[in-house]
This record gives structure tokens, C-alpha cells and sequence, in this order.
């Protein structure tokens, strides 16, 4: 009769025939008479399986409250246990409305999802997963196991070739393994041409996640970028003279072939960047003593008058160079150093004129 929870006892025809306080209190809550039953579950023979739900609309509210009945059977009656259950009701509602929230958010990616519970089976996927490895969605709905699942990529030619066929479980366990780590992110160059990106997420309870991204333009603006840069630079190597370029920050950026053999020095060999301080120093060592070089530093770093100018250093070794700075957009600068050309003698000029 202490009991927190209420406890009845009915015949074998149905009626109560004994209740505990908590069953009194909650009939006197939703029972207008006496002969009212609290919960309305018919004959005993619904939980001849076990414990059935119940739910009961109290007075006042629009909520209902649920309890969980359990019956126990004796020869001459039967004994009833309601427990309440309304917190577990509301997590399971929370928990399906999150799920459904977490389904329209990755319906709305581009990105494949692909997640696996402990036991390695196929737990929710995305459309995009559909669009990007082009598996039926029978397939996927199947629930498919992880090995199925890499399977049947390989056999639609979804991910790039295995070099050896008979290691291919090994290598998906090794997958499995990495991707449960977080360490799995590879690259996949399929033959059709996309190039995916993939990677493996860890989840809580032993769950893995896969993510699939098409990154086939981002691939196609990298390599045009590069190609772009490449023939930037072999058009700079192409010049006679010195060419440097310095960032806002002072930071060497690029150089052509010219400035090299000139200086004697190929910056991209250091293993950190190279500065404008750094090649000014260098300079310095071979050129003779010359108020220029330390205002190219000031122009460089300071951004303060951007006017295009010129003047004459030389080298130790006698070389005459005119040393000519540009400003460059985003703040950066271009250092060109020329050779002075060496005049003809006019002796030689006369001579050249006057012959026949």
C-alpha cells in the first residue's frame, strides 16, 4: 500500500476487487464514480505477452500522463502494476523529433553521409550519399553492412581500384580501424573522373561515420591555379633582368632565373621564408656601400610613398646595375635590378660612321 506506484487487483471477470493508495488517489484524480476504471485496457488477455503502455488524460491539462501496466496471473485473480513512465515518453519523443531534425538537416547537405552503428550496419544515410555513389536506395535501406557497402562501391567502380584483391578484407578493416581513430581522410581519383574526398569520423557507442565530398572543381581550380602560376613564373624567367617581388610584410614571394644567377642565391631552397631584411644583407656582401638598399627596405615595409623610382648600385665585382622599384598591388613590391649598358667607344662610333 506504500507503493509509489499504483496497484490493483481485479477477478477474473475484470472487476477491482483491491487497490493501494495510489490507485485510490489517481481514481479520485480522473474517475468521476466509484464503478470508473483508471486505465481502460479491456480484458486481461492484452498482457498475456507482457507489459502493454497506457496513457491517461488528467483533468485540466492537455498532457497526458503514460504508466507502463504490468500483470501478474494467479488462479483466482489478478494483480496489476502501473509504473509511471513519463520521462522515459518524453526522452523517446525528444529523441525522434532530434533524429527527424538531424534527417531534414542532412538531406540538405551535399555532402554523403554514411553512418554505421557498433555492429558495422548501415544505421542512416543521406540523398546525397545516393546522387554521389550512385547506390540504389533499396540497396541502402537494406541496412547493408559495412563490407557490403565498400563492396558494392568497388564493384560501381565508386572508389578507386584495390591493387591487391586478395588483401581486400584486410585493407577494409584497416579502414574501419582508422576511420574509428579519426584518421582516415583519403583522396579517391575515380576512373569515371570525379575525384572524392573521404574521410572517417569516430561516434559515440562504437558508431563510425563516413563523409564523401565531390571536390572535382576544387581539384580542376587547383591544378588551373597551378598551371596559371607556372607559366607566370616561366614567363618571369624569361626576362633579362632581376626580377624580385616582396609581400606588404616583406616576405620574398617570387624570383626569376635572372635574379638568381645574378645574386647567387635561389630562395625557394630555404627552408623558411626569405625576407627583404634577409636580401638586403645578402645584396649588401656583394655590392659597395650604398644608401639604396636600405631604402628599399624603408619602401618595402613601410608603405609610405608608392612612387615608382630608380638608382645605380655596384657590384663588388664592378658590375653597374640600375636598380629599379614598383609598387605592385596589395601593398606588395617589385624589385628589378638592369644592367647598365656599357657604351660604345666614340672612336669606335666615328669609325663605324664614316666607312664606306
Amino acid at each position: 500500500d506504500g507503493a509509489p506506484y499504483p496497484v490493483w487487483q481485479t477477478d477474473i471477470e475484470g472487476t477491482v476487487t483491491w487497490l493501494n493508495e495510489a490507485y485510490r488517489k489517481l481514481h479520485t484524480e480522473v474517475c468521476t464514480t466509484d464503478q470508473d476504471k483508471v486505465f481502460d485496457i479491456g480484458l486481461d488477455g492484452q498482457l498475456e505477452k507482457g507489459k502493454i503502455r497506457s496513457s491517461l488524460s488528467m483533468p485540466d491539462t492537455d498532457q497526458l500522463h503514460w504508466f507502463d501496466i504490468t500483470m501478474a496471473r494467479f488462479a483466482e485473480h489478478r494483480m496489476f502494476y502501473a509504473v509511471d513512465v513519463n520521462a522515459v515518453v518524453s526522452a523517446e519523443i525528444s529523441q525522434r523529433n532530434f533524429v527527424q531534425t538531424l534527417a531534414k538537416t542532412f538531406a540538405q547537405l551535399s555532402t554523403g553521409l554514411a553512418i554505421f552503428d557498433r555492429n558495422r550496419q548501415l544505421a542512416l544515410f543521406n540523398p546525397a550519399l545516393i546522387d554521389l555513389t550512385a547506390l540504389p536506395v533499396e540497396f541502402l535501406s537494406a541496412r547493408p553492412n559495412l563490407l557490403s557497402f565498400f563492396d558494392r562501391l568497388r564493384d560501381n567502380r565508386m572508389m578507386p581500384e584495390p591493387k591487391n584483391y586478395s588483401t581486400w578484407r584486410e585493407q577494409i578493416a584497416d579502414l574501419v580501424a582508422a576511420a574509428s581513430d579519426g584518421r582516415y581522410f583519403e583522396t579517391w581519383t575515380l576512373p569515371s573522373g570525379p575525384t572524392y574526398r573521404v574521410s572517417g569520423r569516430p561516434h559515440p557507442d562504437g558508431a563510425v561515420a563516413f563523409l564523401f565530398e565531390d571536390i572535382s572543381a576544387e581539384v580542376s581550380l587547383t591544378r588551373r591555379f597551378r598551371s596559371e602560376l607556372e607559366l607566370g613564373q616561366s614567363l618571369l624567367d624569361a626576362v633579362e633582368d632581376a626580377i624580385v617581388v616582396f609581400t606588404s610584410t616583406g616576405i620574398l614571394t617570387i624570383s626569376n632565373t635572372a635574379y638568381r644567377d645574378l645574386w647567387g642565391i635561389d630562395p625557394d631552397s630555404s627552408f623558411v621564408d626569405m625576407t627583404v631584411l634577409n636580401s638586403i644583407r645578402h645584396w649588401q656582401s656583394k655590392c659597395d656601400a650604398t644608401p639604396i638598399l636600405g631604402e628599399i627596405r624603408d619602401y618595402v615595409l613601410e608603405y609610405t610613398d608608392r612612387a615608382e623610382w630608380d638608382a645605380p648600385v655596384r657590384t663588388t665585382s664592378g658590375t653597374d646595375l640600375i636598380c629599379r622599384v614598383h609598387p605592385v598591388t596589395g601593398g606588395a613590391t617589385m624589385v628589378r635590378f638592369q644592367i647598365k649598358a656599357v657604351p660604345l667607344p666614340l672612336a669606335g662610333v666615328a669609325k663605324a660612321a664614316s666607312a664606306p
